[in-house]
């Protein structure tokens, strides 16, 4: 239903027009700014447009929310359970804490919170550095795999919590020098005095690591007398690590899944069901490692093996689905062929070097280990797009154990179904009386060494990125993304926070997921992720299970942005951000500097 425009707009589209220079484009705004000289060309005198303004990683520029396409469609009133969400974390702002106030006071209804937005807020759409309006939004959902409290049978790959022996250390602090007095404090390492109580003098070996975008602070260990880079995904897969095992799943790119994704829950063996959200990283870049063109099918590829059960199409050449036994042979080849060619370690259309490998007691799809080459051939998009659907189908590691469904006891047998079944097929949790294993899930299990010198079984992941969790309370809320709030399906998007302030409202103009009807809908940017960089970039939160997942899966498609901006928090980005004709200005990192959510540089 076509909504009336505020009673602003019909004014405000009345103006005449004249050319803005932001950062070296030519963008529009009104001409009232024309009429009066003693404004500098960027501050248009409209009230309803913000400053027009850029940084390193975005240019934003001015539009008056109801010409953003879809703005006037969108029904706000069914957001405000999700506006006041978002205030639980953004009211500890100055900038918000008014805002926040006044939206609890707000009457239910359409009308108010539109209302609400246009006195408060002004709109930006966002463009890249290199001046596109559009880029591109993914999907990520919450998915569901079983595993154990206790590593025992095929649950052999640990869930790691954070780490005991890694710290955060600030860039500041250590930029820029060979050595350094410094003092472990809850975590961190923290700059010292020399003989301070407590402190150290440390030799700083950093070389290849890079500070986290966020906040800035590497992430390290000590090793005597050496701060160095915490360890990759390969050292720890090799040694192991001094941190809690949360659980145990038998099925490591599942796992690889899950801290792409950043959330999980975790079906027990043995009944019940825990529930886990992202805590840490080990400060490694992400790297998929497959070829530049290809890096996206590849991530598409990974994020599906977070799904218990395979897509409905069909495998060029051969058989749907490939779950029996007969065809896993041609699947394992087919995997470790076009994995190793993406890895350097053969050609798409050669032989890999990988080795393909069976258990006695089921046929299991066995990973390539990594292979050393100097040179990355590129594979056709045939061959990517034929791994990610032999991805899809490859079988799980244990098919023999079935997620109890929604309502049954955590003893009660699963029955049987077409398709897909239990708790994973009806996209909802099995919600069982978990008060049995509180205290335990964190607890390193009796009679087995977990921390370092401990090896588990070799996984072939290339990327030396290594999310840890943290568990956290079940419910029907979504999980706890990257600004401390629960995550809504559907209306929350992992950003890169940089170019997307975390707690923004993003308005989002694309296409729906496999087809070409219009996606029109004001989100909350309340995530971040390791492969989402950039501005007008985003990646879509479905929910939880295969449905959500397949939607995820479903994807990749091309989006414009606008972001949403408190009228104060707008003057003062533009105030140090923007750059004009003959401008010199540096361009700061973040959108809008948070000592939390965005440091700058």
């Amino acid at each position: 239903m076509n909504r009336i425009p505020h009673p602003t707009s019909a004014r405000l589209r009345s103006h005449l027009r004249t050319p803005l220079l932001i950062a070296g484009i030519a963008v529009s705004t009104l001409a009232a700014a024309q009429s009066t000289p003693n404004l500098p060309p960027q501050v248009p005198a409209n009230p309803d447009l913000g400053p027009a303004f850029a940084t390193r990683n975005a240019a934003y520029v001015p539009v008056l929310l109801d010409e953003i396409p879809g703005w006037g469609d969108e029904d706000l009133g069914e957001m405000q359970a999700n506006f006041n969400t978002n205030c639980k974390a953004m009211k500890r702002r100055s900038a918000w804490a008014p805002l926040c106030a006044r939206l609890a006071r707000l009457p239910a209804g359409d009308d108010a919170l539109r209302t609400f937005l246009h006195d408060e807020f002004y709109a930006y759409q966002m463009l890249t550095p290199t001046r596109s309006v559009t880029g591109k939004l993914t999907g990520y959902f919450e998915p569901l795999i079983s595993g154990s409290l206790s590593r025992q049978g095929a649950y052999r790959y640990p869930i790691y919590g954070t780490p005991d022996d890694m710290y955060a250390v600030d860039s500041r602090t250590v930029a820029g020098q060979t050595s350094r007095w410094l003092k472990p404090v809850e975590g961190r390492l923290t700059g010292a005095d020399a003989g301070e109580a407590g402190a150290r003098e440390y030799r700083i070996d950093l070389a290849g690591a890079s500070p986290n975008p966020r906040d800035k602070r590497y992430r390290v260990r000590i090793e005597g007398n050496t701060v160095r880079p915490y360890y990759t995904r390969q050292q720890i897969d090799a040694s192991g690590i001094d941190a809690p095992v949360l659980a145990w799943v038998a099925d490591p790119y599942k796992l690889y899944s899950m801290q792409i994704q950043g959330s999980g829950k975790i079906q027990l063996k043995d009944g019940g069901l825990i529930r886990l959200a992202y805590a840490e990283q080990n400060g490694q870049p992400f790297m998929p490692n497959a070829t530049r063109g290809d890096s996206d099918a590849m991530l598409l590829a990974i994020k599906a093996r977070g799904l218990d059960e395979p897509l409905e199409v069909d495998i060029p050449g051969a058989t749907r689905g490939m779950k029996k036994p007969g065809g896993n042979a041609a699947v394992d080849a087919e995997v470790a062929r076009i994995v190793a060619a993406l890895q350097g370690g053969g050609t798409a259309n050669g032989t890999a070097t990988a080795a393909v490998t069976h258990t006695k007691a089921r046929p299991k799809a066995n990973r390539p280990a990594h292979a050393a080459t100097a040179t990355r051939p590129q594979v056709a998009s045939a061959d990517v797009e034929a791994m990610i659907q032999l991805l899809l189908h490859a079988p799980v590691a244990d098919d023999t154990y079935i997620a109890p469904a929604e309502g049954l006891t955590a003893t009660a047998p699963a029955p049987a179904a077409t398709g897909s079944s239990g708790a994973a097929a009806s996209g909802k949790s099995a919600r069982m009386d978990m008060s049995a294993f509180e205290g335990v899930a964190g607890a390193k299990p009796a009679g087995q060494a977990v921390g370092s010198g401990t090896a588990v079984p070799s996984t072939g992941i290339p990327d030396p990125s290594y999310v840890f969790f943290r568990r956290i309370g079940d419910g029907p809320e979504g999980p706890i993304g990257a600004l401390g709030v629960p995550l809504s399906a559907g209306r929350s998007m992992a950003v890169d926070p940089r170019a997307t302030p975390l707690g923004a409202p993003v308005f989002i103009a694309g296409t729906q997921p496999g087809g070409g009807a219009p996606m029109r809908r004001l989100m909350f940017a309340q995530d971040t992720g390791g492969a989402i960089r950039g501005s007008v970039r985003g990646d879509f939160f479905w929910g939880f299970g295969d449905k959500a997942g397949k939607m995820a899966l479903a994807t990749n498609q091309p989006v414009q942005m606008w972001l949403l901006l408190p009228k104060s928090v707008a003057g003062s980005a533009a105030a140090s951000g923007i750059k004009t004709r003959g401008g010199h200005a540096d361009l700061r990192d973040c959108a809008v500097p948070d000592d939390e959510l965005c440091v700058e540089e």
